[in-house]
């Protein structure tokens, strides 16, 4: 029985799914605190809500965590739940704490006590802060810009801890700027798209040149089964991403390939946004099997896609400039 942290999130759905895929009983634990439970299994899970089970429970709470593992007998644990949007991270530093490093801890220790057999964590390139190399591999240094990152040190040292010291079967998985279906925070492609389509411009902070490894959601939920499966994964970390280095400006000339009436405006630049660029996945797919099934060109085609067949109904998104897949 694996539990799900986050599982009706953006990342934990797709990691949902992907374990469903493999016939695995799963067990979602999630505070719904992006809409209630019909709602997001309508955005997220409408083919798979009938395959796992569902229990509205925060990860800050030790009890309902710990009852949670001991009632479903569970036997793995992948971690996502977050506060993940760096805007709000900012605005809410001790709402992100709490969650992202204290509601962390908490799962780490019920995971001890109940001798629980894996532990996977997400954590993120933002732990890496201005890159000093690329690609970054896994043992360039820890030193985050901005508070979501720092939270995501802290969660991501106490899992390597929790290993070293108790001999916790736990793995650690970098992503970097993940996106496709599902994502309903205004993340960067999310955001382009979405003015897109309803013919605002794409704006382009500093003009676009910032340099991004971008991930599709689908390979990051494969490479975090991938790792909760491997034999060879415990104490380590991956980097598991696209593998591939795009800039910002790439992604919006993408995004314009599918939606030809679509407009780019050039604004600022961001102060706190940290030099990155691609990350070294060479790891990961020696240890895992890993290996990314989507570029950004053919995981922008299929996000364009559910983005005017699922998320403008939902959310009534008036589509002015309609998309060519030809």
């Amino acid at each position: 029985m694996v539990l799900v942290t986050g599982g009706l999130g953006f990342i934990g759905s797709h990691v949902c799914r992907e374990l469903v895929r493999r016939k695995e009983k799963v067990v979602v634990f999630d505070n719904l605190s992006q809409g209630n439970l019909e709602f997001l299994k309508k955005v997220r899970m409408p083919d798979i809500y009938d395959k796992v089970t569902f229990v509205s429970g925060d990860i800050t709470d030790f009890a309902s965590v710990f009852e949670t593992l001991k009632e479903y007998g569970i036997e793995k644990i992948v971690h996502t739940a977050a506060i993940t949007f760096i805007p709000t991270a900012i605005k809410k530093p001790s709402l992100t704490f709490n969650v992202n490093t204290v509601g962390s801890f908490n799962l780490l220790e019920a995971s001890r006590i109940l001798d629980m057999k894996k532990f996977v964590y997400i954590s993120t390139a933002s732990t890496y802060g201005d890159f000093q190399y690329t690609p970054a591999d896994e043992k360039h240094p820890l030193n985050p810009k901005d508070i979501y990152g720092a939270t995501k040190v802290a969660a991501d040292r106490l899992a390597y801890s929790y290993f070293q010291t108790y001999g916790l079967s736990a793995s650690i998985v970098r992503t970097s700027a993940v996106y496709g279906p599902g994502d309903l925070e205004r993340r960067a492609a999310k955001a382009f798209i979405e003015n897109a389509l309803q013919g605002v411009p794409m704006k382009l902070e500093g003009g676009g040149l910032q340099m991004r490894d971008f991930s599709y959601v689908k390979d990051v939920a494969l490479g975090m089964v991938l790792a909760l499966n491997s034999s060879e994964s415990a104490g380590e970390a991956f980097n598991i991403t696209g593998g591939s280095e795009y800039s910002v400006k790439d992604l919006a000339e993408m995004i314009r390939k599918y939606i030809p009436g679509s407009e780019i405006e050039v604004t600022g630049a961001r102060k706190i946004d940290a030099k990155r660029g691609m990350l070294d996945i060479s790891k990961a797919k020696r240890v895992l099997g890993y290996n990314p099934k989507y570029d950004l060109d053919a995981g922008i085609r299929e996000y364009v896609k559910w983005m005017v067949e699922v998320y403008a109904p939902l959310f009534g998104l008036k589509v002015k400039n309609k998309p060519v897949f030809d």
